[in-house]
């Protein structure tokens, strides 16, 4: 398991997508609400890497900046897995997500091990919503989600997901400062 720099939602949009999630639910679908982890949240993976320790966290935090970042989905995307397929809103890459994306990377300069996807030039920003879906459930999942309009989004704080401790560090952003940061 891999180690993560995740971009969380500001309350509204948090919300939009857990309606998503419970559309899928409603109709008996996999979605990410089935994931019963503390940290399951709607997000958007800026970076992993096998480890990403504490070493990096200041650098980190002053990567993610305190202004808030507006995002937009695009539709749906869908990522093939060996027999089944993942199920994404896709988000698009416009000019500060993408310099946000990037000035997370430079903050992890030299780190061991990366997610090759999660690389700038090899990244596609998206929210999950479901995984493990076989090809008639991705049929049936779109057709529910179809209907629910492309929206616009607000970012909220950035956290990092330390695996190996099954630790959450809160980094900042979103309009807040680091806690417990000077």
């Amino acid at each position: 398991m891999a180690d993560s720099i995740e971009l969380l939602l500001g309350p509204a949009s948090h919300g939009f997508l857990l309606e998503d999630w419970a559309a899928l639910e409603a109709e008996g679908l996999p979605n990410q609400s089935q994931h019963q982890s503390f940290s399951n949240a709607p997000h958007i993976t800026l970076a992993a890497a096998t480890r990403i320790d504490d070493t990096y966290d200041d650098a980190l935090a002053a990567a993610t900046g305190a202004a808030e970042l507006t995002l937009t989905t695009a539709g749906f995307l869908v990522f093939p897995t060996r027999r089944k397929f993942v199920l994404a809103r896709q988000v698009v890459a416009d000019d500060p997500l993408i310099e946000a994306h990037r000035s997370i990377w430079r903050a992890l300069e030299g780190i061991a091990d990366p997610v090759p996807t999660t690389v700038p030039g090899a990244w596609t920003p998206h929210i999950t919503l479901s995984h493990g879906l076989t090809a008639e459930q991705l049929a049936a999942a779109l057709g529910v989600l179809r209907g629910r309009p492309a929206e616009g989004l607000t970012a909220g704080v950035t956290r990092r997901w330390d695996a190996r401790e099954k630790r959450l560090v809160l980094l900042g952003g979103g309009g807040i400062d680091r806690p417990g940061a000077d």
